[in-house]
């Protein structure tokens, strides 16, 4: 798919995620919707390109307004993701909601004979039985984000056999970056860093993750959108470094000159998993460049931080 003049429904455009991607889809010369009903996105986050893309302002579970929303696109691009899902809520109007509002994107997407790109999660795995990860590795999730994600990704296949729904998994590791709502370790360390306050790494600070920065990630998307061989495909989003929570609090204070002292809490429960994702099938499928490496994607980050001290006081 050309993205110049093609429509594109970002659903949760005003989250981190969904935002960056806006940025760059309007950049590709792509037309912009954005559904979102600002539950957790900002809309600050959108604010140096509303007047660029159409707001659609409203819950993916109002089948009314998905139905508007869809009219006419070309892809849809589902980042949305109710944030208490994520801090493990069991409420069952949460549930309900995401289900429901997952359904009308995929019945209005194969109206629109669209393509719909589902942005799951590498929760789906559960706790790794090899490393590196790959997209291969058994669908065993362990959280409960995790198991919705995968119910969205069942979804998606059976209507891909049963109604001709073309649609493309991303399974994402772990991204950071600006405007991230949710306080990731790195961002937390950041924080923590440019005020001066120790850094807390908890048990024996061994565990590991394969952190993926923004960019990349919506790099990929974009290389999905222009790769008609991508479809039906399922890829693993991730960068290429893993780093134990330990080195990632030393890499913090080197790049933000921090005098902050690293505490090692091994008397707090923590896990000594390895979550090595391979991202490698990504890459090569959608000619992916280099992905941003932790140093410089901290580094984007601690700028960022330094621009807009109150983001987290905001929110």
């Amino acid at each position: 798919m050309n993205l110049q003049n093609r429509t594109v429904l970002v659903t949760g455009g005003g989250g981190f995620m969904g935002s960056h991607l806006c940025e760059a889809l309007l950049h590709s010369g792509a037309n912009v919707r954005v559904i979102d009903n600002f539950a957790s996105g900002r809309p600050d986050n959108l604010a140096d390109i509303i007047e660029r893309l159409e707001l659609v302002k409203g819950s993916v579970a109002d089948e009314k307004k998905v139905q508007l929303a869809c009219r006419g696109v070309d892809a849809v691009v589902h980042t949305a993701f109710p944030m208490a899902m994520r801090e493990r809520s069991l409420d069952t109007d949460v549930m309900v909601d995401y289900l429901a509002g997952l359904f009308n994107l995929l019945k209005e997407t194969i109206a629109n004979n669209a393509l719909f790109v589902y942005i799951s999660s590498i929760a789906v795995y559960g706790n790794q039985q090899y490393v590196p990860v790959d997209e291969n590795h058994p669908l065993e999730p362990v959280m409960l984000h995790g198991a919705m994600k995968l119910a969205g990704e069942c979804l998606c296949r059976t209507l891909a056999h049963s109604h001709g729904l073309k649609a493309v998994i991303l399974r994402a590791a772990d991204i950071y970056g600006p405007k991230n709502t949710r306080v990731c370790v790195p961002v937390r360390y950041l924080i923590n860093a440019l005020a001066g306050q120790p850094l807390r790494v908890f048990g024996s600070g061994r565990q590991s993750r394969t952190y993926t920065y923004v960019d990349d990630f919506v790099q990929a998307v974009l290389g999905v959108l222009v790769t008609p061989e991508a479809v039906g495909k399922v890829f693993n989003i991730a960068g290429e470094q893993v780093v134990s929570m330990y080195e990632l609090a030393e890499l913090v204070k080197e790049v933000t000159g921090s005098n902050s002292s690293i505490v090692l809490e091994e008397n707090v429960a923590s896990d000594d998993r390895r979550l090595e994702i391979d991202g490698s099938l990504a890459r090569q499928a959608l000619q992916l460049t280099q992905p941003v490496s932790m140093r410089e994607g901290l580094t984007k980050t601690r700028d960022w931080l330094l621009q807009v001290p109150g983001f987290y006081q905001e929110g």
